[in-house]
C-alpha cells in the first residue's frame, strides 16, 4: 500500500529527514552526478542517470579506522553517525540489501546500517542498465521509503518501520494506492540469464572470452571501484612517530590487482590478468549466488560506463551463454 506525495512537498520530507540525519543525495557536478552531503534541498538532483560512485562510499568508506592505539590503550572505533540516503535508484538500494547479506555481522558495518535511513526514487534506465537481468529492479526491505513517480506526484511505499513513520506525516495524502509489487520495468538492451551463466562458468573454465577480455583490460580497477557490490578490502596498521599511538584501518582493495592474491613466500594464486578477470565473474555470478541466492551484481552499468577500455560486461556474459 502506498501514499501519494506532491513533488512540491518533497522539500518538507527532505527538511524533516535533515533534522535527524546527515543527508547524502545526488548532486550535479559539471558533466557528472555524485552522491555527496547535502544541506539544502535545492542542491538535490533527483532526475539523474547514475552517480559516479555508488552508496558503498558512505557505507564502507574508502579508508575506515576500526581500532586506535591511544596512549598505549586499544580502543575500538564504532561508527555513531546517522546517515540518510535521499534519492537512490532501485539498483543501488538493492546493492545495499546484498551488502547486508555479507556484512550484517560486521560490527562497524552493522552500526552504520542500523542507524541509516534509505529513501529511494524512480529512475529512467539508461542504455547501460541491466538491473532486470540481475533481479535488482524490485523493491525490497533494504529501502525504508521508495518514491515511485506518478505524473506530477510520487507514490511512497515502505517495508520498514522507519518508512511507515514517514508515510504517516501530513505531506503524504490520505488516499492510498494498492500495488502488489513495486518495480522498475523497461526494455533492456540485452536481457541475460545470469543464473544460467553461474551454472556454466566453472564448467567452461577455459572459455576463450577470458583471454580476449584480458587483452583489452588495463587492470586499472575502475570497474571494481565504481561497483556497488565489489567489497574487497585490506587491513593495515598505521604507526605514528609517537610509539604508543597508531590505528588499524580497513581500506578498499581490488581482486583485479596483482598483489591481491599474493601470499607469504611470494606465491600468487592469480598471477595473470586472465585468471583475475575470470575470478571477478566467478564470484559475482557463481559463488555469491551459491551462498546467497542472488548475484553480486545489480546491473547498474557503472562498470560499462566508466571502463576506459570499453569492456562491456553484458557482452562478456553473453559470450558465456547467458543471453
Amino acid at each position: 500500500m502506498g501514499k501519494k506525495i506532491k513533488k512540491e512537498n518533497l522539500k518538507k520530507l527532505f527538511d524533516d529527514i535533515s533534522k535527524e540525519y546527515r543527508v547524502i543525495a545526488p548532486v550535479k557536478r559539471k558533466d557528472d552526478y555524485v552522491l555527496m552531503e547535502v544541506k539544502d534541498f535545492s542542491e538535490v538532483a533527483l532526475d539523474y542517470p547514475t552517480t559516479v560512485l555508488p552508496p558503498k562510499k558512505f557505507i564502507m568508506p574508502y579508508k575506515e579506522p576500526i581500532f586506535a592505539l591511544d596512549g598505549g590503550e586499544f580502543k575500538e572505533i564504532i561508527p555513531e553517525e546517522k546517515v540518510a540516503f535521499f534519492g537512490l535508484h532501485m539498483c543501488d538500494v538493492n546493492a545495499i540489501g546484498r551488502l547486508d547479506l555479507v556484512f550484517w555481522n560486521d560490527p562497524y558495518y552493522k552500526a552504520r546500517r542500523e542507524k541509516m535511513l534509505v529513501v529511494g526514487i524512480s529512475c529512467k534506465p539508461i542504455e547501460t542498465c541491466f538491473c532486470k537481468s540481475t533481479g535488482a529492479n524490485v523493491l525490497t526491505n533494504a529501502c525504508d521509503l521508495f518514491l515511485k513517480a506518478d505524473g506530477d506526484s510520487y507514490v511512497g511505499f515502505s517495508m520498514t518501520e522507519k518508512g511507515r513513520k514517514l508515510l504517516s506525516q501530513l505531506y503524504f495524502g490520505p488516499e492510498t494506492v494498492d500495488v502488489k509489487e513495486v518495480k522498475i520495468d523497461y526494455d533492456e538492451k540485452l536481457h541475460l540469464d545470469v543464473y544460467a551463466i553461474g551454472k556454466k562458468i566453472l564448467e567452461d573454465y577455459n572459455n576463450p572470452v577470458w583471454e580476449e577480455t584480458a587483452k583489452k583490460c588495463l587492470a586499472c580497477t575502475n570497474c571494481t571501484l565504481v561497483c556497488p557490490l565489489c567489497y574487497c578490502f585490506d587491513v593495515i596498521d598505521e604507526t605514528f612517530v609517537v610509539p604508543n599511538e597508531g590505528q588499524r584501518v580497513r581500506c578498499w582493495d581490488s581482486c583485479l590487482l596483482l598483489s591481491f592474491a599474493r601470499v607469504a613466500g611470494g606465491h600468487n594464486f592469480r598471477k595473470d590478468l586472465k585468471a583475475r578477470y575470470r575470478n571477478v565473474y566467478t564470484h559475482k555470478f557463481k559463488t555469491f549466488v551459491d551462498e546467497f541466492g542472488v548475484p553480486s551484481c545489480v546491473g547498474c552499468g557503472r562498470c560499462i560506463t566508466f571502463c576506459p577500455a570499453d569492456i562491456d560486461m553484458r557482452e562478456t556474459l553473453s559470450k558465456l551463454g547467458g543471453a
